[in-house]
């Protein structure tokens, strides 16, 4: 088509193409459509406009359909207000692609199921002055399409690269492969919404080494590259973006949300401001030592807000952290030799956010020689309401110590330790003589040192902090020659500065040599921390023999206790069979300890079928009794045990009583009663006890206390039924304290209450009967005696007389007159 320079081609309708279109060395050529035109491949064959060393090639207001687009070594092509739409079935996408194509454009267009390959190669030789070319693309939508950049001119010139209004929607995703080139990135009002593409970033940028490029000197011009992002937003994807600057917002992000790694293009400077990272995953630098952070926000990730590994970050003005969780760091981590660099105009804020581990707001690796640096006085640093599951709520690994600056904290009530600095020993167990002022601990072959340890770290103070971490265990003739044999993790327990147990089991036959057990860690990369303690491996003791079958010494049974269904542990001394059996020394009745080693000891190991235990017994060599029932002991079970005898008619041992003690409790029980009358009467009680109600109604009980003492008069009852009542408890108290039988004792209680009831109604019954008889008796007697007076002549006129009431009363004498004078004689 070079005949066809500087022309224009008018497409109208729908046009089919079915071979390629070659437009090479041509230059100002047109492709343009009207009235929504339509320009149609062969869907059997891939078809595509080729474009070679031409320039100024335009095309515009088409609707193309499964057509490729390729430009080589070509400069001012230009793609504007089009629309390319694929086939999605076909697996391999149509392209647009752009080799060494300078100064392109593609303005207001849309990608359907379409691929944009554009590639920067270096130049054949390098120019005597420094090249600039363009590559910009503005109002671009990407539908489930992908956009790849790759520079590896070197310096053979400067690639300026501009991406404004540029939306990446439904699967689609834009990739940055960039070498160490000479280039101006810029993404500004961009949208990147792939919405969850799987594994895929929207927008991913690689730096790679494998990319080589020319190198070109040009002296007096500074060679910088930039990548600038504004005004864009990364929401709802996979993965969220690597490098970013200038009021970004990148949210919800289910991998990660800002990701940069500039391993191979050190020399790239990378400014992030006024930026939100929110809801993302997380967000990681690395292999970067050039990047600015100013005015940024991180909140709501879920796998640490911001970690730094291998590189560099500074910071200016606010870098705040809300409501981040991890494991270790939960606002910011710095690993792996990284450094925070914090300028004088910072404002660092950390608030509610948490670590399941350590290190709820910041948490910085020791280890690695990570740490943050500040290049003035006083920053202010501010630590509210964060939180870890074990340590460092607020800080973890960073103390004033690692700097003459400090921060100015707005809150300095807060909770930091570090990395292990001081190991202690809070107690040891299970030792042989153990004591905190012995030299050296003695176990035996298989036993197991124990110890509780303590371990320290600097708090952001410099003061001593509880801590955990991984201890090395050595181990060896002394500290110096101890090797490496074991890793234990260590970590106090809650409230208490101490830890469970440690275990360590020695290797080493019995022997009186003394050996170092050594406690290290380092601290950091030259230091080493480290704590031991001396001891000795004893002979085996009685009943135990070295084994070292199992390629370690240990004590097992020896040959003398050894059986079928026997087994000793040396961790217990403790000897266990199933039953019927009898092991012990000869001599029972002196006592040795079983930590005692003695060779010649006669062991006896017999069948023992009659008094021995029929059930699985363990057992210590020194408490052989507990092989015996019926609280039998000594040797064999054949006699009882101390403080037992043998029943009367019996082969079962029983528990002597102490008769004394019976005989005291008898006494108390007969003098109680007397005691507590002496005692009413010396205080006068009586006359008080009688006003109430229950010493009213004592009548109740007169037949139980004439059972017991006989019958007499009321006046004289009183005194025998208070000694029966004082008598009653103390019975009571005795037989609870004799652990008699309770129920029994009070189902008797119970009876003499309900035959109180009984009688004491019969009682008064008799009572009422017998009184109402003898007022009628003396009214019979009284009427006679009238009668007979009578016939005697009347009385002197002078005497006074008498009312009726009072003369009735004379006549008829009161039915309690004849109560009072009732005897318990006359009664029954």
């Amino acid at each position: 088509m070079s005949q066809y320079n500087n022309s224009i081609f008018y497409f109208i309708g729908t046009s089919d193409i079915n071979d390629d279109v070659n437009m090479t060395a041509v230059r100002n050529v047109t492709l343009h459509g009207l009235d929504q035109s339509c320009l149609i491949s062969s869907r059997s064959n891939k078809r595509s406009i080729l474009i070679y060393n031409s320039s100024h090639v335009i095309i515009s207001n088409m609707l193309v359909y499964n057509l490729g687009v390729i430009a080589r070594s070509s400069s001012n092509v230009t793609i504007t207000n089009s629309s390319f739409n694929g086939t999605e079935a076909v697996k391999t996408l149509f392209s647009i692609k752009l080799n060494n194509a300078f100064d392109v454009k593609v303005s207001s267009s849309v990608f359907n199921a379409y691929s944009l390959d554009i590639m920067y190669k270096p130049l054949p030789v390098c120019s005597t002055e420094l090249l600039h070319y363009s590559l910009i693309v503005t109002n671009v939508t990407l539908n489930n399409s992908w956009m790849k950049l790759s520079t590896y001119h070197g310096a053979s010139y400067n690639l300026s690269a501009i991406f404004h209004n540029y939306y990446i929607i439904l699967h689609s995703h834009s990739l940055f492969i960039l070498g160490d080139s000479l280039f101006s990135f810029n993404i500004k009002n961009a949208s990147f919404r792939s919405l969850l593409l799987e594994g895929i970033y929207p927008l991913y940028i690689e730096f790679s080494e494998n990319l080589k490029s020319v190198e070109c000197e040009f002296p007096g011009i500074q060679l910088v590259s930039t990548f600038l992002i504004e005004d864009s937003q990364f929401r709802d994807n996979w993965y969220g973006i690597m490098i970013l600057k200038d009021s970004c917002l990148i949210s919800n992000n289910t991998r990660t949300g800002l990701y940069i790694d500039e391993k191979f293009l050190t020399s790239v400077q990378i400014n992030i401001t006024d930026t939100e990272l929110i809801g993302n995953k997380g967000n990681v630098i690395l292999n970067s030592f050039s990047i600015s952070l100013s005015n940024v926000t991180v909140a709501n990730s879920t796998s640490t807000g911001l970690t730094l590994r291998l590189s560099i970050v500074t910071t200016e003005n606010n870098l705040i952290f809300k409501n981040n969780t991890g494991v270790v760091g939960g606002g910011l981590a710095i690993n792996g030799s990284s450094q925070l660099i914090v300028s004088s105009s910072a404002n660092l804020e950390f608030i509610d956010n948490h670590a399941s581990y350590k290190g709820g707001g910041i948490y910085v690796q020791e280890t690695s020689k990570s740490g943050i640096t500040l290049e003035a006085p006083n920053i202010p640093l501010t630590l509210i309401n964060n939180s870890a599951g074990i340590f460092g709520d607020d800080i973890y690994g960073y103390t004033t110590h690692h700097g003459s600056n400090r921060f100015n904290l707005t809150n300095r009530n807060i909770s930091s330790t570090g990395d292990i600095r001081k190991i202690q020993f809070c107690n040891f167990t299970n030792l042989k003589n153990a004591s905190d002022n012995s030299s050296n601990k003695q176990i035996y072959p298989g036993q197991a040192l124990k110890f509780h340890m303590a371990l320290f770290g600097n708090d952001y103070f410099g003061s001593l902090n509880v801590t955990d971490g991984l201890l090395e265990i050595r181990d060896g003739l002394t500290p110096d020659s101890a090797h490496t044999v074991d890793h234990v993790y260590v970590r106090s327990k809650p409230d208490t500065n101490c830890s469970s147990p440690i275990e360590y089991k020695p290797n080493h036959p019995p022997s009186h040599v003394e050996h170092a057990m050594v406690f290290a860690t380092q601290v950091v990369i030259e230091i080493n921390y480290l704590i031991y303690w001396d001891y000795i491996v004893n002979e085996c003791p009685i009943g135990f023999s070295v084994d070292s079958s199992q390629g370690r010494s240990i004590c097992a049974c020896s040959q003398s206790v050894s059986r079928e269904n026997v087994t000793c542990s040396i961790t217990s001394l403790n000897i266990t069979h199933n039953g019927l059996l009898w092991i012990g020394t000869y001599d029972t009745s002196t006592p040795f300890n079983a930590n005692a080693t003695n060779p010649n000891a006669c062991i006896i190991n017999e069948d023992c079928l009659l008094y021995c235990s029929p059930n699985p017994v363990t057992f210590k060599l020194n408490h052989t009794d507990t092989q015996c029932v019926d609280n039998r002991g000594r040797r064999m079970c054949g006699s009882c045990r101390d403080g037992y005898s043998l029943l009367m008619g019996s082969n079962k041992c029983g528990k002597c009583h102490d008769n004394y003690m019976m005989i005291a409790w008898i006494a108390l029980f007969a003098v109680m009663g007397v005691l507590l009358v002496v005692l009413l009467i010396a205080l006068n009680l009586t006359k008080y006890l009688s006003h109430f109600r229950m010493f009213k109604s004592w009548s109740r009980f007169k037949p139980i206390i004439d059972a017991y003492s006989g019958p007499m008069k009321d006046e004289y009852r009183f005194w025998p039924g208070l000694l029966l009542v004082a008598r009653i408890p103390v019975l009571l108290t005795v037989t609870f304290l004799k652990n008699e039988s309770r129920v029994l004792l009070l189902a008797v209680a119970a009876i003499i209450l309900s035959l109180s009831f009984i009688f004491g109604g019969v009682y008064r019954k008799k009572l009422n009967n017998l009184s109402h008889m003898k007022c009628y008796d003396a009214l019979t007697k009284k009427l006679f005696k009238k009668q007979d007076e009578d016939d005697d002549p009347l009385l002197d006129a002078t005497e006074s007389h008498l009312t009726v009431d009072e003369q009735r009363r004379a006549m008829v004498p009161s039915c309690t007159d004849y109560v009072r004078r009732e005897s318990v004689v006359e009664l029954f």
